[in-house]
């Protein structure tokens, strides 16, 4: 299930967190504004971090445990946490996801999102990196990922990843990367 644009914030937020009163409104698809009092609330992106990790032509994905997209493939990684920087959060995330410590992912691109959760449309911007390795490590599934799958990059069903966002990713990392 992805969510649209028709998602507007004005459903969402009624009443200013500045001063109470019923009369805050969607400004723009980026903001809401007071009447009352003018306080402006600017809706910015969410930072989320995902690596696509590559073994012997084989891309590891992870099962989604939980909504939006329970059941569906993805990527390892998360939001980024306050006061981290992306690598950081992609480092903890493989760590609680996967259990993998001591990689080097490389920057590779970047891509919007919206992220549909418990009636909230999150906008996000996806930073996505890469990681060849030579071995499968081991690794358990953990956190909100159901399982762990490597896919042969030949094989790879993009209408069974969750998000446009990690669809465009990996679809650009297969059709500019050498393999392997």
């Amino acid at each position: 299930m992805e969510a649209t644009e028709s998602s507007t914030p004005s459903l969402l937020i009624r009443y200013c967190p500045a001063c109470g009163q019923p009369t805050f409104a969607s400004n723009s698809p980026k903001s809401y504004h007071c009447s009352s009092c003018e306080f402006v609330l600017f809706l910015n992106p969410s930072a989320a971090v995902a690596v696509i990790v590559e073994c012997d032509r084989h891309l590891l994905m992870a099962v989604r445990g939980a909504a939006p997209g329970q059941g569906m493939l993805d990527l390892p990684g998360g939001f980024v946490d306050p006061q981290e920087t992306a690598e950081q959060a992609l480092a903890r995330e493989l760590q609680e996801e996967l259990g993998l410590t001591g990689v080097q992912p490389q920057y590779f691109a970047s891509f919007p999102n919206i992220y549909p959760y418990r009636g909230i449309v999150y906008q996000t911007t996806d930073l996505i990196y890469t990681l060849a390795l030579s071995d499968r490590p081991y690794l358990e599934a953990a956190d909100d990922v159901a399982q762990v799958v490597w896919i042969h990059r030949d094989e790879l069903v993009m209408d069974k990843i969750a998000f446009s966002s990690i669809r465009q990713a990996v679809g650009a990392y297969l059709n500019q990367v050498c393999p392997v």
